[in-house]
């Protein structure tokens, strides 16, 4: 087999089965409930021109729920076995964590493939990157368009939670919630998804011995509509956790031309707490992104974050980077503008200088923007 690039994921998204054996997630929230987590690891395979990764080999991380028969029988969770392989191989190669919050219109294969690619172009000598994927049911198709996108938007409330709570450590990744929480609404269900991961994460560093730590850091990556799903998935934490303080779990969050309201931190109930989840988050967005004028128009939504950034800048929180990618936002017609987060080397650049820890006055290539408070990247001559 040609080399591979190694991938962990968390998904509530519907298995499919070959004689028993999951042998891939499908585009629909899982059979059994949207919340409903499986983790797991897979091989991607570079393809031949180039563009982004084939799935090579898939390992789904065992499930073990007791049926009550026997009183000692403990649960087998998925997440437990995951995260201690993770843990050894960030430990083992001195390298932090890079989750991604995939966008509109995935396949799972393809939320894998655009973790691989961030996983090699982020990655650098001092400090190399291992990837995971929060894959949650977008519906892997473009068209028919309109109905795609809401469907999608759907979908991402429905998994946010379930993403909370694979963070969250308190209910099992495979068992039936029961109760109001899984009546909700699908919509609803998937936010909790999101949640639940998260949560699940949390749980899990806070059960370590501390000479288990492996010291390393987290980062967060949302793209396009992902941020909407970060926007839900945080809003599941808020109502679990109530009035205290979130978590501090990430490092750097990097919000990637935002599918997201430009008023998003203005308001509590949309990302004006996000900041608590880091100790910094870092917008980039392009004036010239021709997928969000679509979403801007078409849609009926409000200006986009992704677009020109926060609406107004009296409420930003000191700890949020504004980074201006229009002059690099280029990566071929195909992509409108939306994809430079993972394919412009400006960009991936900006970013590892980010994980290296430069703070925004450091980091090379940009030019203070001081009448819009953002930084710009320059174009590579």
């Amino acid at each position: 087999m040609a080399e591979t690039v190694t991938v962990h994921f968390a998904t509530n998204r519907e298995e499919i089965r070959k004689r028993g054996a999951v042998v891939g997630f499908g585009k629909r929230p899982h059979q059994n409930s949207a919340l409903w987590l499986r983790y797991g690891a897979a091989e991607m395979a570079a393809r031949a021109d180039g563009d982004g990764y084939d799935l090579a080999e898939l390992r789904v991380a065992r499930e073990t729920i007791p049926d009550g028969s026997s009183a000692s029988a403990k649960p087998v969770l998925g997440s437990q076995e995951v995260f201690d392989g993770l843990r050894a191989r960030l430990a083992a190669n001195g390298a932090d964590l890079v989750a991604l919050i995939h966008g509109f219109a995935s396949t799972f294969e393809s939320a894998l493939s655009n973790a691989a690619e961030l996983k090699t172009r982020l990655s650098a000598p001092a400090l190399p990157v291992e990837t995971a994927a929060f894959c949650w049911p977008s519906d892997g198709a473009l068209f028919p368009f309109w109905a795609a996108y809401y469907a999608d938007r759907s979908d991402v409330r429905a998994s946010a939670e379930a993403a909370v709570a694979a963070l969250k450590g308190t209910a099992r990744e495979t068992a039936p919630l029961i109760g109001d929480v899984s009546m909700r609404d699908d919509a609803r269900s998937a936010a909790k998804a999101a949640e639940r991961a998260l949560l699940r994460i949390r749980s899990y560093l806070l059960g370590l011995p501390r000479e288990e730590m492996c010291e390393r850091n987290m980062h967060l990556i949302a793209h396009s509509m992902g941020n909407y799903m970060l926007r839900n998935a945080l809003q599941a934490m808020i109502s679990d956790l109530g009035e205290r303080r979130l978590p501090r779990l990430f490092k750097n969050i990097f919000l990637m031309a935002a599918d997201e309201d430009d008023d998003a931190f203005e308001h509590a109930d949309k990302l004006a707490r996000l900041p608590e989840l880091a100790e910094a988050v870092h917008v980039y967005f392009a004036r010239n992104d021709r997928a969000l004028t679509i979403s801007d128009i078409t849609k009926g939504n409000r200006d986009r974050l992704g677009t020109a950034g926060p609406r107004t800048l009296a409420v930003v929180p000191h700890k949020v980077v504004l980074v201006d990618c229009t002059e690099v936002s280029d990566t071929g017609l195909s992509d409108a503008r939306h994809q430079y987060y993972r394919k412009r080397p400006e960009v991936l650049a900006d970013m590892r200088a980010v994980l290296s820890g430069l703070p925004p006055e450091q980091v090379p290539n940009r030019v203070w923007v001081p009448e819009r408070s953002c930084w710009r990247i320059r174009p590579a001559r």
